[in-house]
């Protein structure tokens, strides 16, 4: 379970997060929606203690990660697995040796063969087969964001954090990578926080939502609650994923 309490975090006079409170239950998939700026991809670092709150408690699996120290992150890190917006894959190396990366780094007792087969089933996991030698640039850049959740899942991780997993992606491949969340969340059992501005894909595959404007929760709830929500952005979200549903 991930649990905020009252988290706050500024950056000099600029307060991003004001008093966000909520939780995960584990296995559960909660998006976080927001326009540009209102403090998404803050929320997310200050789980993994790429940043640390202002003030507020932040737990994971029971434990107050707030004042953790870099050596005391690195446990809670490791539970945690990040995809983000661009696929970061490495461009030199193959699609085997990106996937097998954080493999040899953090499970340097593997044998090669255990390797192979863990790499080989990351790839089954997320629909890719037989193009383990070949390098980013020489497959589709959908292609490219499904190897990178197959290296982020390599590890086992329990958490999975998702930064606009489906930027600069066109409607059918966003439909993919939307239901391969799903999946792979359903299928290894992680809790998963996906921070998006896409209504429609939360709609479709979350367990609850929540609504971020300028740094506050104005909205939360099941798919089902956040469609008859009378609040004005979620209102704007809601139009526009009933815009984008008519024009496919």
């Amino acid at each position: 379970m991930i649990s905020f309490q009252n988290v706050r975090k500024s950056f000099g006079e600029r307060e991003v997060l004001k008093g966000i409170s909520f939780e995960v239950p584990s296995g559960q998939i909660l998006f976080i929606l927001g326009t540009s700026g209102t403090g998404k991809s803050v929320l997310l670092k200050n789980i993994v203690g790429l940043l640390k709150p202002t003030s507020g408690k932040i737990f994971i699996d029971g434990e107050e990660v707030s004042d953790f120290s870099e050596k005391q992150m690195f446990a809670i890190r490791r539970k945690c697995g990040m995809v983000f917006q661009q696929p970061a894959l490495f461009d030199s190396l193959t699609i085997f040796e990106n996937v097998a990366f954080g493999l040899r780094k953090h499970q340097p007792h593997l044998s090669e063969a255990q390797v192979g087969a863990r790499v080989k089933e990351c790839l089954g996991l997320v629909h890719l087969h037989g193009i383990e030698s070949k390098r980013p640039q020489e497959i589709s850049y959908g292609m490219q964001k499904r190897v990178s959740l197959a290296r982020t899942v390599a590890v086992n991780p329990q958490i999975l954090l998702f930064d606009e997993p489906t930027t600069g992606l066109d409607p059918v491949t966003t439909n993919a990578i939307n239901h391969l969340i799903l999946e792979l969340s359903r299928k290894l059992k992680t809790t998963s926080l996906v921070v998006s501005h896409d209504m429609q894909c939360a709609l479709d595959i979350a367990d609850h939502i929540l609504v971020l404007d300028q740094g506050e929760i104005v909205d939360q709830g099941s798919p089902a609650q956040l469609k008859k929500s009378r609040q004005p952005l979620v209102q704007d979200f809601l139009k526009e994923a009933l815009d984008a549903e008519a024009a496919r």
